[in-house]
């Protein structure tokens, strides 16, 4: 087993850093694990029924941080939730909740979801909170069979003295959708891996993530993509913004494997840095075994646009109110997909806040 985490499907130089996280990521040490209640307030909307294990082809899907990460959580999970949207239903969004604190200063989490024909379910998963050396790490596994569309919103709004790790793994059959939309707002490290697996023909993934580093923040992204059935499609779209001393390594990749005929996948970054002392890492990779495919990737990194800041005040704004709503618009791709407007309004008060603090 390699032990590294998020480590890149096809090592570069290895100067670069990209190769796998940094040591500040390493998994924690943890006590035996014990059993915590369900993550949500026991009532589950119609057409989604809770399992008692999960099924192994569900359970057999890697993520995109790597083994070690899969079995750390396997190991030490104190709560599992595995879930299945029922054939041809479409069900109203679940939320779901983990909070760190001194009383519960670790929570492992392993989630599951099968998504049965036809079935439409969103999953919205938040966590929040902190504890002195806390630390939260979860693996979610996803198997959308054909025609089924799983929207899983993750939101993480821990304080900067705990830790997170957060794994995700998913299988999409013939003309299912997956959706990913990740928001990374908090946490001293902060680590994230995708693997989606298009195997069937049309199937679809998309992936929307926004991040905001400040202080000694670590964020750590790995995301691949694998094209294996015919005319499938990708698209990974990222947006952040570094300040303070803060660090990040994003690597995206999508595969295109042999057999992947008419398959389109598209990658990009715009990264806003606030500080000279940020330190911003992109690794776009495309992989191509195959002929007939469309890849395109693109990343853009910059300050603030003095012209954009000129406008904005000349239509009366602050300067302070001016740099606030550039920053809130790297957000909107993925606030406007959160289905919970209380937890919108908690998410654009954490980047007024830290903001405010620069």
């Amino acid at each position: 087993m390699n032990s590294a985490i998020n480590r890149l499907p096809v090592p570069t130089w290895s100067w670069t850093g990209v190769n796998q996280a940094e040591d500040s990521a390493a998994l924690p040490e943890l006590d035996a694990r014990k059993s915590l209640p369900l993550p949500y307030n026991g009532e589950l909307p119609e057409g989604v029924e809770l399992l008692s294990a999960l099924p192994e082809t569900v359970a057999s899907i890697p993520s995109g941080m790597g083994e070690t990460v899969d079995r750390f959580v396997l190991d030490h999970a104190d709560t599992v939730c595995y879930l299945r949207a029922q054939n041809g239903k479409t069900a109203a969004p679940l939320v779901l909740t983990r909070t760190l604190s001194p009383e519960q200063s670790a929570a492992v989490t392993h989630w599951g979801v099968s998504a049965e024909e036809g079935s439409a379910l969103t999953v919205v998963q938040v966590l929040r909170g902190g504890a002195d050396h806390g630390a939260a790490a979860d693996l979610t596994q996803i198997d959308a069979q054909p025609g089924a569309v799983v929207r899983f919103i993750q939101i993480q709004l821990l304080e900067t003295d705990s830790r997170s790790w957060s794994a995700v793994g998913a299988r999409v059959a013939k003309g299912a959708r997956v959706e990913v939309i990740r928001a990374v707002l908090g946490g001293g490290v902060a680590a994230c891996g995708t693997r989606i697996q298009l195997e069937g023909q049309a199937a679809e993934y998309s992936l929307d993530t926004a991040y905001f580093g400040d202080g000694e923040q670590s964020l750590d992204f790995n995301d691949l993509v694998i094209h294996t059935g015919k005319e499938t499609h990708s698209e990974l779209c990222t947006a952040g913004v570094l300040g303070g001393r803060s660090r990040k390594i994003l690597r995206g990749t999508i595969d295109f494997r042999q057999g992947a005929v008419r398959a389109v996948g598209h990658e990009n970054e715009t990264v806003l840095l606030l500080s000279p002392t940020a330190r911003n890492r992109t690794a776009p990779l495309i992989l191509c075994g195959e002929e007939l495919v469309e890849g395109q990737h693109a990343a853009t990194v910059g300050r603030f646009e003095e012209q954009q800041l000129y406008y904005l005040c000349s239509r009366g704004l602050s300067l302070a109110q001016a740099k606030h709503l550039m920053v809130e618009a790297r957000f909107a791709p993925v606030l406007d997909q959160i289905p919970d407007e209380a937890l919108r309004a908690e998410i654009l008060d954490n980047i007024g806040r830290r903001l405010g603090q620069l």
